[in-house]
């Protein structure tokens, strides 16, 4: 069994925006966290700017599934298409060919690269999206990660270690 869970903790993937997540992981054992919504809005992040806007404006109920009955769930930005798709999903399960023409990469590629249309495409986001509160860039997202993780682990966690 803990060889079981140390091997899940190598590292956590998704849901990671700031320090009290990666100090957790790491007292938990993992080597690293992957954060993907979190550097979605950064600076240098290669989307339009409005759809960074839509993450600092978005919490953590804006967020939706989508592709659960052909066992390919995704967790998505909750707009007028994903919703679509949910709906149709809801219609005809199992029947990708009901609903794939919205889950098209070169949807939300138009999104992100030209129109910054929030609404018309199914595109990923995590939990993670509650977090996030301003774009900023990826060296400052990343300092500020770290430093809130170091706090942490400096002042609270030894504190939890009990003397025998």
């Amino acid at each position: 069994m803990l060889s079981s869970l140390t091997r899940l903790c190598r590292d956590v993937q998704g849901g990671v925006a700031d320090g009290k997540q990666l100090a957790a992981a790491l007292a938990l054992g993992c080597d690293g966290v992957n954060i993907g919504t979190g550097f979605m809005a950064t600076k240098e992040a290669p989307i339009h700017e409005n759809i960074k806007a839509a993450l600092v404006g978005a919490d953590e109920r804006d967020t939706t599934h989508v592709m659960r009955s052909v066992k390919n769930t995704e967790r998505v930005f909750k707009n007028e298409t994903s919703l679509k798709v949910t709906e149709i999903e809801a219609e005809h399960p199992g029947d990708f060919s009901a609903f794939g023409q919205y889950m098209k990469g070169a949807n939300y590629q138009k999104s992100f690269q030209e129109t910054g249309d929030t609404e018309s495409s199914v595109w990923s986001c995590g939990l993670s999206i509650g977090l996030i509160d301003e774009i900023k860039s990826c060296k400052d997202f990343m300092e500020d990660i770290v430093a809130e993780a170091e706090s942490i682990i400096n002042s609270r966690l030894p504190t939890m270690i009990a003397n025998l």
